[in-house]
């Protein structure tokens, strides 16, 4: 079953799609998927909503939000900055441990570029009501690179004399910048314990492969790592997205349909 569901977050709706198994006899286990920087819920190449449904197939339960200023959730995108989205995450773990028909011992994260980013410090933040955390390309360089005024390789030094930064036609706040100075995304993403299952792709420039790296250090022997030879950040083929996509399904259903 495939439902549009709403909550509130900082005063804002987000609005989102939530994927639950017909026909269940006992509580289930439960996914939330965060999406990336410009993107929506249903993310690049509509990865997200095959995740989603997918996971369903396995009896996995999944939600997929669009982030304040994103997709068809309220506000705009000068509202974004990567604190916000780390409160939209909370409120959304909240509101999936709160449903009467899931397990509240079995939450995982997913979270694909700064997705990536936000889940991991979502995870770090409420460590105990998380069970695992799956990130694609995670993007915590964002965060370190902007304190440059650097986005992904565009500059954006004029940002505090603007007021904004152009990015393909969207206005970018100094807010989000100011915020990016303020945060250590991997301070918080440390304090997470459980099991991590990284996928990152070695030829990509917008999130450095060495994000990926340093994370699968900070986790040891708790992180698993796969590089895809030849992916970029859209993993576009249908051999990476593959990959990916079987990574992903393999690690989240052996960790949240244990026992």
């Amino acid at each position: 079953m495939e439902k549009y569901v709403e909550i509130n977050s900082m005063g804002y709706t987000l609005r989102g799609m939530m994927h639950v198994p017909e026909n269940r006899n006992e509580k289930i286990p439960f996914v939330i998927l965060f999406h990336g920087f410009q993107d929506d819920r249903n993310e690049i190449n509509f990865v997200h909503t095959e995740l989603s449904r997918r996971l369903c197939e396995k009896e996995i339960g999944s939600v997929r939000f669009d982030f304040l200023g994103s997709g068809e959730s309220d506000g705009c995108f000068e509202d974004i900055t990567v604190s916000r989205e780390v409160q939209n995450g909370l409120d959304i773990l909240d509101y999936v441990d709160a449903l009467p028909f899931v397990d509240s011992s079995r939450i995982a994260l997913h979270g694909l570029s700064l997705g990536g980013c936000v889940a991991s410090m979502v995870a770090g933040l409420r460590k105990e009501k998380v069970k695992a955390l799956s990130l694609w390309c995670p993007a915590l360089d964002l965060v370190y690179n902007m304190r440059e005024k650097n986005l992904c390789g565009q500059d954006v030094s004029d940002i505090e004399e603007k007021g904004y930064a152009d990015v393909e036609g969207l206005r970018l706040s100094v807010d989000f910048y100011k915020d990016c100075l303020r945060i250590d995304p991997y301070a918080m993403a440390s304090q997470f314990d459980k099991r991590v299952n990284l996928v990152h792709g070695d030829q990509d420039i917008t999130a450095s492969c060495d994000v990926s790296r340093k994370l699968k250090d900070m986790y040891g022997d708790r992180a698993d790592l796969l590089i895809v030879s030849g992916a970029e950040h859209r993993f576009t083929s249908v051999p990476y997205r593959k990959a990916r996509m079987e990574s992903a399904l393999r690690f989240l259903c052996d960790e949240l349909k244990k026992g």
